[in-house]
């Protein structure tokens, strides 16, 4: 597995009421789809992992957090039912962030507050990094790492879990998976998808015994957007280069609560130097979570976000 996949996930939640949908045009004609559920005085926008995949692989788990407020969710360019892109250089990240910053235009937010899981927790610093002044608050669910050379230790991490965890059967099925060609050359794209999925979650969880439920899917949208989501992946990821965050993230005043599980494939160290690098942030240290602490550890982990999203520090969460 020579690239890293940060397939990101946040999956089982509860209805929220007054949904809405619709899309944002962004400068260079991409069309994002967005979804709104929840109602109240603040704003909440949470920013789906991946990359490569879109909203709906978010958007049920977080139901708790539109019980009191509204959230905004979008399909991240080339992904669900946002405009599918076939040329890389317009998936860079640059464009990313640029969408980031259409979106809070186009509600009229004078700043965000955000939340992004794994993949998104990176974008979600690209952008705080560019517009520190347009940030509030930030979340940084199972944050990707900041810098290249973590994102390569996780990589490492993904393959040596999957040699404690899988027969070599299995083993050898997910590096063909890892293959953006076997998706794009696939009868049954959705299928392929949810065949990788299956396989992540037993490598992203504290116990793969016990993975725990899930609603939500990594596989929504047409075909042929699911068809080339490891292609969108390898192209966005190929687009940081050898990057290193942390310099840029140090003029963010914005308070950042960063969330780690134990058993993250994500080493801890990418953690800590989000907290280090923030000037105002927390790392809060999930102790029975692996990639998924949003539903290993369900009651632990809305609650410090909720603390956290009320002006607060959950308990817990360390300096």
């Amino acid at each position: 597995m020579k690239r890293l996949l940060l397939f990101l996930l946040l999956l089982v939640g509860s209805p929220a009421a007054a949904q809405q949908d619709g899309f944002v045009t962004v400068e260079d004609g991409i069309r994002l789809y967005y979804r709104i559920e929840g109602r109240g005085p603040e704003t909440l926008v949470v920013v789906h992992g991946g990359p490569g995949f879109s909203l709906e692989s978010v958007r049920a788990d977080f139901g708790p957090l539109a019980a009191h407020r509204r959230v905004i969710y979008y399909d991240q360019r080339g992904n669900g039912r946002s405009t599918l892109v076939g040329n890389a250089d317009a998936l860079a990240i640059g464009r990313h962030i640029a969408d980031l910053e259409a979106i809070r235009r186009h509600f009229g937010l004078e700043k965000m507050v955000l939340l992004g899981n794994s993949w998104g927790g990176l974008l979600v610093s690209f952008y705080a990094a560019a517009h520190p002044d347009r940030v509030e608050r930030l979340v940084l669910d199972v944050s990707a790492p900041p810098t290249a050379d973590l994102m390569r230790q996780m990589s490492a991490r993904v393959d040596a879990r999957s040699g404690e965890r899988m027969n070599a059967a299995d083993r050898a099925r997910l590096r063909f998976l890892f293959q953006p060609r076997s998706w794009l050359d696939a009868e049954e794209p959705l299928a392929a998808c949810e065949e990788f999925a299956h396989l992540m979650f037993r490598i992203y969880a504290f116990d793969q015994a016990a993975v725990p439920p899930f609603r939500a899917t990594l596989c929504a949208g047409p075909p042929e957007v699911v068809r080339r989501s490891l292609w969108v992946n390898n192209a966005i990821i190929a687009s940081l280069g050898e990057y290193d965050l942390r310099p840029a993230v140090r003029r963010v005043a914005a308070p950042a609560l960063v969330i780690h599980g134990v058993a993250d494939v994500i080493p801890f160290a990418a953690a800590r130097e989000w907290a280090a690098s923030y000037p105002n942030a927390h790392l809060l240290l999930m102790q029975r979570s692996g990639h998924l602490a949003h539903l290993e550890e369900r009651d632990a982990f809305f609650a410090a976000v909720e603390a956290f999203l009320a002006g607060g520090w959950p308990a817990g969460a360390e300096d």
